[in-house]
């Protein structure tokens, strides 16, 4: 809708000429009452016009800078966080334009694709005894094993508290991976693997790359089941059966560093988002043989 008054008047006046009962309505003159009429018309529709404009324009308005704080709305702003760049004022966009030496340079979409450093991000919500609501932000960028830097931290965590909506307390985890410690014996098949847990024919180590893959597939912030974890191994080739000794993980204390290891009895979400095993020697291989 957004014809201009002439364009309305002359879409009248279509109409009235394939009228073929409105075929004498044909004075040119400006004073004609039919053609006063037909105005008085266009000029009412072309009014309804731009209020209707006008109204659509504030829905937008009202659409644009409206915040609906969810949890998936948070993890969604995370990781479109660019590195570098600032909100535009009054505006929860990122600049289009940087400056270099002097000159306003516009940024290009490797630039905005690179500057977008938190590549995981899970957000969720817990109440405390009180009563009172805190949002958990745990995020990691592209290397996993480690923790983003202290001036990248801070660069997020101020852009968190511009576009966070009032009230609510964010808490963002930003923390190296929990450690992940497993106690197993394998029963390895002889005919397949060596002592060691390698393969005789590829020379890897399938248990080991088994455990690497189920990690990797674990989602961010995913659950670590160790009945899953305990089945994908068995179902590792060169493995006959195995004897779960212990599953044990430890993660970051704000301000004191790893803890102990806790013992996972059935599963555990890991408190950094991921985990990783920096020790392989719980695992052992056993030439079992059951008693006849």
């Amino acid at each position: 809708m957004n014809k201009t008054f002439l364009e309305i008047i002359s879409d009248i006046i279509g109409v009235k000429n394939q009228n073929g009962y409105l075929q004498e309505l044909n004075s040119t003159s400006k004073t004609s009452v039919w053609r006063n009429l037909l105005e008085a018309i266009a000029f009412v529709i072309f009014n309804f016009q731009q209020a209707a404009n006008l109204h659509l324009k504030e829905i937008e308005d009202k659409i644009a800078n409206q915040k609906v704080p969810t949890l998936k709305w948070y993890r969604n702003e995370a990781l479109r966080f660019q590195y570098g760049f600032d909100l535009l004022p009054e505006s929860d966009r990122f600049s289009p334009t940087f400056e270099d030496n002097g000159v306003i340079v516009e940024v290009t979409p490797e630039q905005i694709e690179n500057s977008k450093i938190i590549k995981y991000a899970a957000v969720t919500k817990s109440k405390s005894a009180l009563g009172k609501i805190k949002i958990s932000m745990k995020i990691a960028g592209e290397n996993t094993d480690e923790a983003l830097s202290d001036e990248k931290a801070l660069a997020f965590k101020n852009y968190i508290e511009e576009i966070q909506a009032a009230g609510d307390d964010i808490v963002i985890v930003n923390y190296l991976p929990d450690i992940l410690k497993l106690d197993f014996k394998i029963c390895y098949d002889p005919l397949l693997l060596l002592d060691n847990g390698m393969s005789i024919i590829t020379g890897k180590f399938p248990v080991k790359d088994t455990i690497e893959r189920f990690l990797l597939n674990l989602p961010f912030n995913g659950e670590l089941s160790v009945q899953v974890l305990r089945e994908g191994i068995k179902a590792t080739e060169g493995v006959k059966d195995l004897l779960e000794l212990s599953v044990q993980s430890k993660w970051i204390e704000p301000g004191v560093g790893y803890g102990l290891f806790q013992p996972i009895e059935i599963s555990r979400i890991p408190k950094s988002g991921r985990f990783k095993i920096e020790d392989w020697s719980g695992i052992t291989y056993i030439d079992y043989q059951p008693e006849t």
